[in-house]
């Protein structure tokens, strides 16, 4: 990464990264390398990570944001990882994206850029830690996420499932559920495959048309995280209601 591109890092209030537990250590190194803002003692760094990030959560984060900077560069950041998060807890961001403190920076990572809403991915800059963008196209934000549908299997999967008959989805839900069995894959699969039938519907239709499916969807998300769910219920409830 040039000095130039990192002098960017900090330019624009909301970011979103692609990534996973390796990208945020890394954002955090860069930030301490570069910026001298360092997570560890620091009141005014926050660092969560989240299976799924739902309203109470973006209520809190709402809640941390309204405060004045403690340290001396006066730099609050919000380093927020999520599997998954929940169309509630967007639309609860949105404001926060809108008008944010000046001095407050947020970094959403994420796993796919399906995950989020048109109107908050219209609020955040694409990045990546390799060669960071200082452009805010919401165009360019559209074809990353075309692009991502074509080439995120998970994606593609989800599109055949909203599309597939019930009998067929049944069928594909068996087949993921026995290689969770024999450990071939395992519940996060099946979690990541929520959040994109999640996108998939939203996208294919209006909320109010979506709105029984997406209830599906997120109670099935809402009991997926428990200590012993049953994801072959949980994805059949899903299969038949959307």
């Amino acid at each position: 990464m040039s000095s130039n591109e990192i002098s960017k890092l900090l330019s624009h209030h909301a970011y979103c990264l692609i990534g996973s537990d390796s990208t945020r250590f890394e954002l955090i190194s860069i930030l301490a390398k570069n910026y001298s803002i360092k997570a560890q003692g620091n009141p005014d760094f926050f660092n969560r990570k989240y299976e799924t990030f739902t309203i109470d959560d973006a209520r809190e984060i709402k809640s941390l944001h309204t405060t004045k900077p403690m340290n001396a560069l006066g730099k609050k950041i919000f380093i927020l990882k999520m599997n998954g998060i929940t169309i509630e807890a967007q639309n609860a961001l949105l404001k926060l994206l809108e008008e944010p403190n000046k001095d407050s920076h947020f970094f959403l990572i994420i796993h796919s850029t399906h995950l989020l809403l048109p109107t908050v991915k219209s609020r955040i800059l694409m990045i990546g830690l390799e060669e960071i963008s200082g452009e805010r196209q919401s165009d360019k934000n559209e074809s990353i996420s075309q692009e991502n549908s074509t080439t995120d299997p998970i994606f593609q999967d989800a599109e055949k499932f909203v599309n597939m008959s019930t009998s067929k989805r049944l069928e594909f839900l068996k087949k993921l559920i026995d290689d969770i069995k024999d450990e071939k894959k395992t519940k996060q699969d099946a979690i990541n495959l929520l959040d994109s039938i999640q996108a998939v519907v939203y996208r294919k239709n209006e909320v109010k048309q979506s709105a029984r499916s997406l209830e599906a969807i997120e109670l099935a998300r809402k009991y997926i995280h428990d200590r012993a769910p049953s994801v072959k219920m949980l994805l059949e409830y899903v299969a038949l209601n959307i």
